[in-house]
Order: C-alpha cells, then structure tokens, then sequence
C-alpha cells in the first residue's frame, strides 16, 4: 500500500481523472470551506472534503470494496483506528459511545491520509460486530479443547460437560491458572494459558497487528479488552450447559451485562491491589507477551533528553563570564 501522508494536492490529483469529479470535488470543497479557521485558509493545510466516490452498485450494505482508491485508503484507516479504539475502550458500545468511537477514529484518519471524507457510520461500525464474532470463533475450539468438553452423546459425558460448565463459571474458575473446585485452591487469577492464547491470536498475530501497530491503545494491555475476551469465554462455557454445545450468538443485547459485570469486577480487583500494582503488572505482562508473540522488536523506551550536572555547571559559568557576547556576529 503507498505511503499514507498524502498532501491534499496530490489527493486531489487522483480525484481529477474527470472534470466531473473535480468540479464536484471544488464544489465540495466551497461548500465546507467555511468551516475552516482562517489559518488553515492561509496555509490551505486543512484536507479536502471528499465525496466517497462509489464505483459499483448492489442492493444491500455498503461494503469498503465499492468505492474507488482514495476512498478506500482512507476507509481502511478509519476502520483500523475505529477496532483498536472500540476493543480498548469501549468493544460493547451503546450508541452514544459508538458514536464518540467513530468521531475520533473519523478525526484520526482525517489527520494520517490528510482526506476528509463525508461521513458513511454504517461502513465503520458494523466492524464491532465483526470484532465480536471474530473473537467467539476463534476462542470456541480453544474453550473445547483447554477445558475438556467432550463431544460424546452418551448420558454420562452431557453430564460431565454439565457439571464442568458449573464448575468453571462458578466464581471465574476458568480465569485461574491452576483450577480447584474450592476457592482457596484456586491460584493465578487471570492467568490462565487461554487468555493469553486469545490475545495473542486476535491482536498479535503477526508484527503488523492492531496490538503492535496501536501500542498507544494496547500497551498496557486494557481493561475493557480484558473484560471481552473473560465475557468470550463465557460465552463459549455457556454453549455447553445443556451437554451438547448449541450455539449461542455473542451479541450486546446477550452478553452486555456480563461484560459490565466482569469490567467492574477488573476495576474492584485493582483498586483492591492498588498498593500494589498487581493487576497493571498483569495488563502490562499480557501485552509484552503479545508483541514478542507477534514477532514484532520489543518496544524501546524513547532515550529521555537530558542536560548533566556538568553542562549546566558549565552554562552558568559562561554565562557569569560574560561570554554571550559571543552571539554579536549574528
């Protein structure tokens, strides 16, 4: 893919392919130009509003595919800065929190392609359904396989797969890492293998990953993230609580409540342990697994700028010398 910062000259440049589409491509710009401060009219920095220019036409929802190149760069970043935005923050949104979600990601995407687009929500925010189902999918084998549910139909085996959904949701046995059917058997909370695993496969798959890419929003692994994937896997246990897996779809409208209910219980948990720390060193060690899962380089902390005590030492002196005649010249 080309380099995303495209000026608007050169955005406008793909646009003026007809005199059709860069008349319409000025007027648009008149009609929003009024919005703009007078500095961006001076430096004429501010990007172009651009009418997302649809190339095919299908009855149904409209898809990134339909629309022409510029179009879909710019929706390919919103769409991204939308999913890492919606999992970090809010990934089973209400409307007016869907809406500030597209507004950032909107403004974002606006600021790395310098395009401005006219607004299409239903493009970007079906994404959180997708996101969802994704997550579901992925974790489904893997809750069948970790926890043992077995497939047989045989009255004894509906029964052990009955009692062993029970038994991992009951007081969140299946988000410990060594299991027991007492509590104080139980050890390593939210380190269970599983939690990793899903992470690892559903943002650090590889180095170019939302979790790598967006490590301003993952790093330290977030909350709300953290609250989907315990809220997934309990969605899978559930399929099993008749002895056969049904399918059960992950939606808000089914699982908003529980995912409340573990994000507040993530909140209890680090207030409880705030002295400390202990649930941002997990958050934090779940994310440095992730990126050298991704293969991605470690993450270097930007060297701090630092004057030493001798530089000042030596600038006071200088300047107690006099020698800021040196200047003069200029």
């Amino acid at each position: 893919s080309h380099s995303m910062s495209r000026t608007t000259q050169t955005s406008s440049d793909h646009l003026s392919s007809s005199d059709r589409q860069s008349s319409k491509h000025k007027r648009s710009k008149e009609r929003h130009g009024d919005h703009r401060t007078s500095e961006a009219e001076d430096t004429d920095l501010a990007p172009a509003m651009v009418k997302a220019q649809k190339l095919t036409s299908h009855d149904g929802r409209p898809r990134a595919r339909d629309f022409d190149d510029v179009t879909q760069e710019f929706m390919a970043t919103v769409i991204r800065e939308y999913r890492a935005r919606l999992c970090a923050q809010a990934p089973m949104p209400d409307h007016a929190q869907e809406t500030l979600l597209l507004s950032a990601s909107w403004a974002r995407a606006c600021q790395v392609t310098t395009i401005n687009m006219t607004r299409t929500p239903e493009l970007v925010t079906i994404r959180g359904s997708q996101v969802r189902g994704q997550l579901k999918t992925k974790l489904r084998p893997l809750v069948e396989a970790v926890y043992g549910f077995g497939s047989s139909q045989s009255k004894s085996a509906l029964k052990k797969n009955r009692a062993l959904a029970e038994d991992l949701k009951e007081g969140m046995n299946f988000a410990f890492k060594h299991m027991a059917a007492q509590e104080d058997g139980r050890r390593g909370f939210l380190k269970a293998p599983l939690i990793q695993k899903i992470i690892n496969m559903m943002w650090f798959a590889n180095k170019h990953d939302d979790g790598v890419s967006f490590a301003d929003h993952f790093n330290p692994f977030p909350y709300p993230a953290l609250a989907l994937v315990l809220t997934a896997i309990e969605c899978c246990i559930d399929e099993w609580a008749t002895g056969t897996r049904m399918d059960i779809a992950f939606t808000i409208q089914e699982y908003r409540g529980m995912f409340e209910s573990h994000l507040s219980c993530l909140q209890e948990f680090e207030e409880a342990t705030k002295e400390f720390g202990v649930l941002p060193g997990i958050c934090k060690k779940l994310y440095e697994a992730g990126r050298i899962h991704s293969g991605a380089a470690p993450l270097v902390v930007q060297s701090q700028s630092t004057v030493t005590a001798r530089v000042i030492a030596d600038a006071i002196k200088e300047h107690q010398e006099g020698s800021t005649t040196d200047d003069e010249s200029e």
